[in-house]
Parts: structure tokens; C-alpha cells; sequence
């Protein structure tokens, strides 16, 4: 199968979801005050199956839309498939204690995971909170057994919450 429109066919899709799936609530870091609050997230990669974990995969933390992303920040795995702690704005927790609101009482953020051997893994819309580690489970797939499939799969992550 040709490369290319394997790629178009992505990028097509891309477009399509990020059409569809627009909010009413701002799914950004909301600004609020002066003060600035964070949350974590941790990834935690394996392969399939959660039985083995994943050395040096390639962990890679943004915002944005394809193709225009921001990356805020990049770690590699250790030997127990878990990345660093990264440390990421968020909005204010009293957010979520106001009735007509309509920015959201947390950030949102999309990771990529990228290891030798592997298929490619894109997870969207990933919900960070004020004061709050997340983690991010993320199962890779090997090269050898994809078959035709070559990736990368794309998991989205969002769904309401309501504090």
C-alpha cells in the first residue's frame, strides 16, 4: 500500500476528528489569575498487555492540532517504562466551583510515544488537574506483529468530568 495515502488517509481523519469534536468549554490551560498552578503527568509505557516495560521510549508532551503543535516537553523512559514527572500548567481548581463557567477546570494535553521496534502511539485530549498526578498507561505494539498496519494508533482520551 502506497506511504502516501496511507498518510493523507491520517491526516484526513485527523481533520475530520478535530472538526467534530470542538466544545463548548475551552480545552485549553485557562488563565485566571496571577498565580500560576500545575498538575503532573506521568506516562507509564509497556508493551502490549502491560507485560513488559519499555526502555527509552520516546515520550513527548503537547498542545495544538496537527500539524500545528506546541511541545512543552520530552522525556525518555527508564528501565521500569515510567517517564519523569512532568510538571504542566493548569487552570485553578475553583474552576470547577463556578456554576457558569465555561472554560474548563482543567488542561488538556496529547502525548506522543515513539520507541525503536514499535508502533507509534498519539493520545489525545489527556485531562491534567490542579494538584494532581495522571497517569498516562500507554501499550505499544511491536513493528514485527502489526501485519499491514503500521501505525501510528491514536487513542483519544477525553470525556466529561465534573468535579
Amino acid at each position: 500500500m502506497d506511504k502516501n495515502l496511507i498518510e493523507k488517509y491520517k491526516n484526513e481523519m485527523l481533520k475530520m476528528y478535530n472538526k467534530t469534536n470542538k466544545n463548548t468549554a475551552v480545552p485549553a490551560v485557562a488563565q485566571t489569575s496571577n498565580s500560576s498552578t500545575t498538575g503532573g503527568l506521568l506516562a507509564i509505557v509497556t508493551t502490549v498487555r502491560s507485560l513488559y516495560p519499555v526502555k527509552n521510549a520516546k515520550v513527548t508532551i503537547f498542545t495544538g492540532e496537527y500539524p500545528d503543535i506546541n511541545v512543552v516537553d520530552t522525556a525518555l523512559t527508564d528501565q521500569s517504562g515510567r517517564t519523569k514527572l512532568f510538571s504542566l500548567p493548569t487552570p485553578e481548581k475553583s474552576l470547577s466551583l463556578q456554576e457558569d463557567n465555561t472554560l474548563l477546570p482543567y488542561a488538556v494535553y496529547n502525548m506522543i510515544i515513539e520507541a525503536d521496534g514499535y508502533i507509534k502511539n498519539i493520545h489525545l485530549n489527556i485531562p491534567v488537574f490542579s494538584g494532581v498526578t495522571s497517569l498516562q498507561q500507554s501499550n505499544l505494539l511491536l513493528t514485527e506483529t502489526a501485519g499491514e498496519d503500521k501505525g501510528p494508533f491514536i487513542f483519544d482520551e477525553s470525556q466529561k468530568y465534573d468535579l
